[in-house]
């Protein structure tokens, strides 16, 4: 998994029928000089294997209306997997789904962070939504930054660094579940006291070999019962209310977990 030159570990999600994702890691990461090794993955888990895998349904159900899908349990576990495999490293982890597109600058930054585990237990690559907190910024390089997210969710684990400690707290309190690995970690429901920051800009991308070919969506979609109605952000009282809740999202003070 590591290499004397390399201060950091890489482990890599990716089902043993994602053939396509498992190609596009082993072409990249060696392209970068990056070594890997490859967590050990669940497949979809169906009712009858809550209990062991320890998902709590009535809270699911509770908070969001609905169970979470065998696809959402199943990533939830293997994200948990590389958590428990990082708290026993002496280093820094990058976690990386099989979608995740990294390049020299994606290396660039996995190489400052490992040289200043001290200020941070978690750092997301990549994320879909990212309001960054005017607090608690921190400069990696000329071009990067840390910052809070200011904003309560930020979805997307497709590449992430965690400390040893970071991924020792995420382990201990995902032994029970109700949420998506997501949600878990970066959706602000639970109070981890973990320090945990995103890379801003994004310092990682998507291939094509996207999320919307996965299982999860179209899983979530058939479990969802909440219908929420769209509103329409083209008018102009929705736009300023967007830009009040952003301003204040930025400027309020960031908590540690978010």
């Amino acid at each position: 998994m590591t290499v004397p030159d390399q201060a950091y570990n890489v482990l890599a999600i990716a089902l043993p029928s994602e053939r396509e994702r498992r190609q596009h890691l082993a072409d990249m990461l060696p392209a970068l000089g990056m070594h890997y090794s490859l967590v050990e993955t669940s497949p979809p888990v169906h009712p009858e294997q809550w209990d062991q895998v320890g998902f709590d349904h009535e809270k699911s159900f509770a908070l969001l209306g609905r169970d979470l899908s065998p696809g959402e349990l199943g990533c939830f576990v293997s994200h948990r997997n590389a958590w428990h495999e990082a708290a026993r490293s002496d280093r820094p982890t990058l976690i990386l789904e099989g979608d995740a597109a990294l390049d020299e600058e994606s290396r660039e930054v996995c190489e400052q962070l490992a040289s200043h585990t001290t200020n941070w237990e978690l750092a997301m690559l990549y994320y879909s939504k990212c309001v960054p907190s005017a607090w608690c910024q921190q400069r990696i390089n000329d071009s990067y930054r840390l910052a809070k997210f200011a904003n309560r969710r930020a979805y997307c684990l497709a590449a992430y660094m965690v400390t040893p400690e970071g991924a020792a707290k995420l382990a201990s309190l995902s032994e029970r579940f109700y949420l998506t690995a997501d949600d878990f970690v970066s959706g602000g429901w639970v109070r981890k006291d973990l320090d945990m920051f995103a890379v801003v800009p994004k310092a990682a991308g998507l291939c094509h070999i996207q999320s919307g070919k996965s299982s999860l969506e179209e899983g979530r979609q058939q479990l969802k019962q909440r219908k929420h109605k769209k509103k329409d952000n083209s008018r102009l009282l929705r736009r300023i209310e967007l830009l009040l809740r952003e301003f204040y999202q930025r400027y309020r003070p960031p908590r540690k977990s978010l």
